[in-house]
């Protein structure tokens, strides 16, 4: 079974004996996976409204063994994709495994609901589509579930975040003309990480609701979590994820043509600390001397790495 998550844990992951190599302890590794797709809702067929996607998942792992001499693979899950009259792509695994070591895994973010669908399970849930569905289910230690469209009569949910739930979708009916509001629901906050200088795992907002016939049918879309979450968008482009493991907001313009209109996931990453430089990396990760012999070593995108 894959380590889920260990959040601030202090424990040391140990290796198998039976691994030849001297023992090296990696301080830390920092994981977050990839950032979900918004549902997108865009033909003229009355679709009722599309999540945002969730965040990828995030963890930090302290005191981890593994041997000289062996190579250790560095995979960093992809952003999801955004929805075309579907619901959007989930989030990429961000993954560290090799020899002796249980594989450390953050989970990539669900995709938000596309119409009258549940959110996509992931490191954080995606977004439910109005109206009337649930949001996906996030993993405990590493993200949160997304937001619902709680009734028959509520907009899409917002993408949860790695800090935060995503926000249900909300209703309102003005006296009018217009006379229904359908807004889509906030994205969950990111988690701030010091080590990589910006957040991790941003949701993305839901779609807001658009369609102008029988007297004007609206709602606007929700915001984009606190961290690079995507905003939601009722009549043009929703926003993409923009910081680490962020949702792509969802998009929902259900009497203009068919087009693109919910927002990318944001890809994840890792970096993790060693007590001694390697002996060879490969996928450019970003080399630091962090003083007292420690070296990190950033992944932006996937590799290897051996000491």
């Amino acid at each position: 079974m894959p380590l889920l998550s260990t959040r601030g844990g202090a424990s040391i992951i140990g290796f198998n004996p039976g691994v030849t190599g001297e023992p090296i302890t990696l301080s830390k590794i920092h994981l977050a996976g990839g950032g979900a797709g918004g549902g997108g809702a865009t033909s003229s067929g009355g679709q009722t409204g599309s999540g945002g996607g969730g965040g990828g998942g995030y963890f930090v792992q302290y005191n981890v063994n593994i041997v000289s001499g062996r190579e250790y693979i560095v995979t960093v899950g992809a952003g999801g994709s955004r929805g075309s009259n579907s619901s959007g792509g989930g989030g990429g695994n961000t993954q560290f495994s090799g020899p002796g070591i249980t594989a450390l895994i953050a989970y990539g973010g669900g995709g938000g609901a596309y119409h009258n669908q549940n959110g996509g399970n992931g490191g954080s849930g995606g977004g439910g589509g109005g109206l009337g569905f649930s949001g996906g289910s996030g993993i405990s230690g590493q993200g949160n579930n997304g937001g619902s469209s709680t009734t028959g009569i509520d907009g899409p949910g917002g993408g949860g975040g790695s800090n935060q739930g995503g926000g249900n979708g909300g209703y309102s009916s003005p006296s009018g003309p217009p006379y229904y509001w359908y807004d889509g629901g906030y994205g969950g906050s990111g988690t701030y990480v010091s080590d990589f200088s910006t957040y991790a795992g941003a949701g993305g907002g839901g779609g807001g609701f658009y369609y102008t016939s029988d007297g004007g049918f609206y709602g606007a879309g929700g915001a984009g979590g606190s961290g690079g979450g995507g905003a939601g968008s009722n009549t043009g482009n929703a926003d993409n994820g923009s910081q680490v493991g962020a949702g792509g907001g969802g998009g929902t313009r259900t009497e203009a043509p068919n087009s693109l209109v919910a927002g990318n996931g944001f890809r994840g990453q890792l970096k993790l600390y060693a007590p001694q430089q390697a002996t060879a990396t490969t996928g450019n990760p970003i080399v630091n001397p962090e003083g007292g012999g420690v070296y990190s070593y950033l992944f932006t995108g996937s590799g290897s790495i051996t000491f």
